[in-house]
C-alpha cells in the first residue's frame, strides 16, 4: 500500500510542480526514515546515519536546485510520497526478514499493479470520458524499459538485499538516485551539470561516506 501511494503521489505531483522540486522533496524521505524506524521497528538509528542524512539533505538541496519560492499542489503531494516511501522502507526491513523474498517481490508487484490499475479508471477518466490510445514505437520501448528496468528490477533488488542493511543506510543509498539521474541526463539528453550540482553530489557522496565510515574517518583524523 505504501509503495503504491508513493508511486500514485509523485507521479500525480510531477503534473504540478518542477522535475527539481519532486526529486528533492521526495529525497527528503531519508529525514523521516529515523522516525518510521523508532515507530515502526522500535530501533533508534545510530549518530553517525543522522549526521550522514543531514549532510545527504544538503547536497541534495544542490544537487535538485529547488525554486523554494514557489509551494504548490504537486509539491503537497510529492510530500506524501516522501512520507510513503520512508514506511515502505522500514516495513520492507521488517517483513523482508520474516517472509519469502519471493513471495514478497511479486506480491509487492501485483498489489501495486492492481491499485494502479484501479486508480487509473479514476485518475485517468476512461469510466467519464473519451480515451485515445496511441501506440507507437517510443510508448513501447518506454514502457518496457520502465517496466523491467525501473520498476521491476528495482523492487527485485531492494527487496532482496535491503535485508541486510539498515533501513536509515538503505535510504541513504536509495538518495544517490539522485546523482544517477544527473548522470545520465548528461549522458543520454546532453543536460549541462552545473557547478552547483556537482558541488551537491559530491556532498551527497560524502554524506554516504559519513554514514559507513564515521568512526574510521574519526579515528584517522583525531
Amino acid at each position: 500500500m505504501f509503495l503504491f501511494v508513493g508511486f500514485l503521489t509523485q507521479t500525480t505531483g510531477m503534473k504540478y510542480t518542477s522535475a527539481s522540486n519532486s526529486a528533492f522533496i521526495t529525497g527528503t524521505n531519508i529525514v523521516l526514515l529515523p522516525f518510521a524506524q523508532i515507530l515502526l521497528i522500535k530501533t533508534r538509528p545510530k549518530f553517525e546515519n543522522i549526521l550522514g542524512i543531514i549532510i545527504v539533505v544538503i547536497g541534495l538541496y544542490f544537487l535538485t536546485n529547488i525554486d523554494s519560492d514557489k509551494i504548490n499542489t504537486g509539491d503537497l503531494l510529492t510530500v506524501f510520497c516522501a512520507v510513503s516511501f520512508a514506511f515502505y522502507i522500514v516495513l520492507l526491513d521488517k517483513f523482508s526478514a520474516k517472509v519469502d523474498t519471493n513471495a514478497l517481490i511479486y506480491g509487492q508487484f501485483l498489489t501495486t499493479t492492481a491499485l494502479a490499475l484501479i486508480a487509473a479508471l479514476f485518475i485517468e477518466e476512461p469510466l467519464f470520458g473519451r480515451i485515445e490510445f496511441v501506440l507507437n514505437y517510443i510508448l513501447v520501448i518506454s514502457l518496457i524499459f520502465n517496466a523491467l528496468f525501473n520498476t521491476f528490477l528495482g523492487l527485485f533488488l531492494s527487496t532482496r538485499y535491503q535485508k541486510f542493511t539498515t533501513p536509515v543506510r538503505a535510504g541513504l543509498i536509495y538518495n544517490m538516485e539522485q546523482i544517477f539521474a544527473v548522470i545520465f541526463a548528461y549522458i543520454i539528453l546532453s543536460e549541462i551539470m552545473t557547478t552547483v550540482q556537482i558541488i551537491g553530489a559530491a556532498i551527497m557522496i560524502f554524506g554516504v561516506i559519513v554514514s559507513e565510515f564515521y568512526y574510521l574517518l574519526k579515528a584517522k583524523f583525531s
